[in-house]
């Protein structure tokens, strides 16, 4: 059975007109990681509390036995690309969903927080090796669709028994869409060696 690695991102909001997670999943869908590596499913998902979850649960049972590990992508204000180290079940961003949904409206049951089960520091390594420049290392996944979405991966991760990790990217007026899906993928590929 082909092994696919899962790969979601993000639709437009608010003021983001153009989603580079987004185009970064869509520019990657099909590609392979390396020889005998994974494919990847790229998955663009709505900017929604209620709906968002479910897409990305349906992605990963499309690929039954055959997902390989989750990760997911969203877009952040600054610069650097950032892995995130945690995603809890509260979201009190003040910003609203695409469907007028605020965060603290979700309520999450559960352990008070999840955190990936995958080492941190050698994969911000290979993000740096991968072309990235400034990366870091995030305890606060934003409280909004992002986080959400984590928790999601995470959550179906335990249950498949397989890593989820969650990766901000920053706006495309930093690094254009094409650098930043060259960086992940090879990101990626280092990583399924």
């Amino acid at each position: 059975m082909e092994r696919t690695l899962l790969l979601t991102g993000f639709e437009s909001f608010l003021d983001v007109a153009v989603n580079p997670s987004g185009l970064v999943v869509r520019a990657l869908d099909g590609e392979r990681l390396g020889p005998r590596g994974p494919r990847l499913r790229g998955v663009e998902l709505p900017v929604s509390f209620n709906r968002a979850p479910g897409a990305l649960r349906e992605a990963a049972a499309a690929l039954g036995d055959g997902l390989a590990g989750i990760v997911s992508l969203g877009v952040h204000r600054g610069p650097e690309f950032r892995l995130e180290q945690r995603a809890g079940v509260r979201f009190e961003s003040a910003q609203p969903d695409n469907d007028g949904v605020l965060g603290g409206s979700v309520t999450l049951e559960g352990l008070a927080e999840r955190r990936p089960a995958a080492d941190l520091v050698a994969l911000r390594a290979l993000l740096s090796a991968a072309g990235a420049g400034h990366t870091s290392l995030s305890n606060d996944a934003g409280g909004y669709l992002c986080e959400r979405i984590f928790r999601e991966g995470l959550e179906v991760g335990v249950e498949k028994g397989v890593t989820a990790l969650f990766l901000h990217v920053p706006p495309l007026e930093y690094v254009p869409a094409t650098h930043q899906a060259q960086i992940v993928h090879d990101w990626l590929a280092g990583w399924a060696r």
